[in-house]
């Protein structure tokens, strides 16, 4: 049976536009994962939680060369198409509310496209926190214009756009709403349509 998964999807359109808007979005997020690490400089670690296939995984590898990356993601096919894209990589299985890393393990955790899968996302980002020791930057789909972005492509349509997988739904100011419950030493928020990105700090 042939893989399938939406971000497998998504890395590997041939759509010109969807191409353009998630080159747009890996540049601002390893931007963001660059800077955020600086000051850690060789002995940085970064995770990324909910990795997938691994494709940002190895962009935040490329980009951030002084930084070892370790991915992790439920998905024993992912891991494992993960582990065939990059050797260099320690890609794992594991379960994001519970994740096998000493607490503030990582200098930055990262987490993308994860949260509107999880019926428990509160408990997906404490997990998140605990584990890193600066920061952690998580993206969501920012809506309604991520289930219109789907519309205009004639995806989804009987359900307006909303992936079937897709059980929690922010708008850009009702995300930053939600992480400053978890905000211990700050947060900042960024925007890469149609995606919602912010970097909390412990």
């Amino acid at each position: 049976m042939e893989y399938h998964s939406g971000n497998y999807e998504k890395y590997m359109s041939t759509n010109v536009l969807k191409k353009f808007m998630v080159g747009k979005f890996n540049q601002k997020i390893t931007s963001i994962a660059r800077e955020a690490v600086r000051n850690a400089g060789s002995e940085s670690l970064i995770l990324d939680a909910g990795c997938g296939e691994g494709f940002l995984s190895c962009l935040i590898s490329n980009d951030v060369p002084y930084a070892k990356v370790i991915g992790i993601d439920a998905s024993a096919d992912a891991i494992r198409m993960a582990g065939a894209l990059n050797k260099e990589i320690c890609f794992q299985q594991g379960d994001i509310y519970k994740m096998p890393f000493a607490d503030k393990m990582f200098d930055l955790v990262v987490c993308t496209e994860v949260l509107e899968h999880l019926d428990k996302p509160n408990q997906a980002v404490q997990e998140l926190l605990r584990v890193a020791k600066n920061a952690v930057l998580i993206s969501v789909p920012n809506e309604p214009w991520f289930c219109l972005g789907n519309l205009l492509t004639l995806k989804n349509i009987k359900r307006m756009g909303n992936p079937t997988d897709h059980v929690n739904h922010w708008t850009y100011y009702g995300f930053l709403k939600y992480m400053e419950k978890f905000c211990g030493g700050g947060l900042k928020g960024y925007r890469s349509f149609p995606w919602s990105i912010i970097l909390l700090y412990k």
